[in-house]
């Protein structure tokens, strides 16, 4: 925000504005509301995490808060699908917003989900069931039903075309 002042009056501009231009949203309380694209997902559905997140565009952020609650305390995390072929082509350049978790939490279960394997892996799939030792059935956008162990699910929250 200390920046965000500066730049503001060194341009003459208001900090809503500078913040905009940084692909920083307000809350309805003044509180920043950050979104970023940190991650691609493939054909497969597996989740690459990009090795410098980007702001998103400001339409982006609106109509993420449109779909979502985003709140100044909220964590969301953006990928944008990058398939120009297979099953997620219809998604190709769509953006799916997930919480950030360190957990494997009961609303995932059932639902689409951004799951991260033990072995490390990150990729969306539907947990069909989940035991608290991790281990878990997901069923992949390839239609494949895998046996896993995950370390952590968060549902998915709003895909954005």
């Amino acid at each position: 925000m200390e920046e965000a002042t500066l730049i503001a009056r060194f341009l003459g501009a208001p900090v809503s504005e500078v913040l905009s231009h940084a692909g920083v949203a307000l809350d309805t309380e003044g509180i920043p509301t950050r979104i970023l694209l940190a991650a691609t997902i493939g054909e497969d559905g597996v989740i690459e995490r990009l090795m410098q997140p980007k702001p998103l565009p400001q339409g982006v952020i609106d109509r993420a808060k449109a779909a979502i609650h985003v709140g100044g305390n909220s964590s969301v995390i953006a990928a944008q699908v990058r398939a120009s072929s297979g099953p997620l082509a219809p998604w190709d350049d769509a953006v799916v917003l997930f919480g950030y978790t360190e957990s494997v939490e009961p609303a995932a279960i059932g639902a689409l989900s951004v799951c991260r394997l033990h072995e490390g892996t990150q990729m969306i799939a539907k947990i069909e069931r989940a035991r608290k030792t991790g281990e878990a059935r997901v069923v992949t956008f390839t239609n494949e039903t895998r046996e896993v162990v995950l370390q952590t699910a968060t549902p998915v929250l709003a895909v954005l075309p």
